[in-house]
């Protein structure tokens, strides 16, 4: 398991303002069902959350989604999304196929390094990524930090990643809602995505759901025994 973690389901979908019509007894359902005791409505979507476990539920007329933080198994986010969203299309005003334009999964994860960052680094870059040859050549100068976007796609969709050694300070910077950063570790950003731009069914959206959570762990799990052999 991670050190950290952070996941972001979000779907967002052509404006349904029926639901604006719904936000109170929503609120008070998906409270109740998800076991999540707070909840604020605000002018276009309600917020359901927890404060003390960080979990975030939240629909809006234009989007709805689930935030999770430091989750204590690897299928906790999946399980409590596909909960989450499965209740949603059993609530009155929500729309059985909705023209979905964009589903995303957005995970963070970082491990700590029990050594110094240019130790990482050199994992990070004689496993990973790193500079060819020439490139080192052309600037005749010692390397001090790496990381970066790279961007794919496959089966279940596009993804793309941001990865790097990285020190507490610049661990901070992507984590808002964490307490205790790793003076050196590991970080992995992965983004999963589709825009289908046309009508889905609670079935597809699921099944999409279940496959950007799923497989964000297991590249992150991937990419963690690649560079640290763990």
């Amino acid at each position: 398991m991670p050190e950290m973690n952070e996941q972001i389901l979000e779907v967002r979908y052509k404006p349904n303002p029926k639901i604006l019509d719904y936000r109170g007894s929503w609120a008070e359902a998906i409270s109740d069902y998800m076991a999540l005791p707070e909840w604020r409505i605000v002018e276009n979507r309600i917020d359901i959350f927890d404060k003390e476990g960080g979990d975030h539920a939240f629909v809006g007329f234009r989007n709805a989604g689930f935030v999770a933080h430091n989750t204590p198994t690897k299928n906790y986010f999946s399980d409590k999304t596909l909960k989450f969203f499965k209740y949603l299309f059993t609530l009155t005003g929500f729309e059985k196929n909705p023209n979905v334009v964009r589903i995303g999964v957005l995970s963070k994860f970082c491990t700590e390094f029990n050594g110094d960052f240019s130790e990482l680094m050199g994992k990070y870059t004689s496993n990973y990524l790193t500079l060819t040859d020439k490139a080192k050549k052309m600037f005749n100068a010692k390397l001090i930090d790496i990381g970066g976007p790279l961007n794919f796609a496959d089966n279940f969709g596009n993804f793309n990643t941001m990865s790097g050694p990285m020190t507490e300070e610049q661990i901070h910077q992507f984590f808002e809602h964490a307490e205790n950063f790793p003076a050196v570790g590991l970080y992995f950003q992965i983004d999963y995505w589709i825009k289908p731009n046309r009508e889905v069914n609670e079935k597809e959206i699921l099944k999409h759901i279940q496959q950007f959570t799923n497989s964000s762990w297991d590249r992150f799990e991937a990419i963690n025994k690649l560079i640290l052999g763990e």
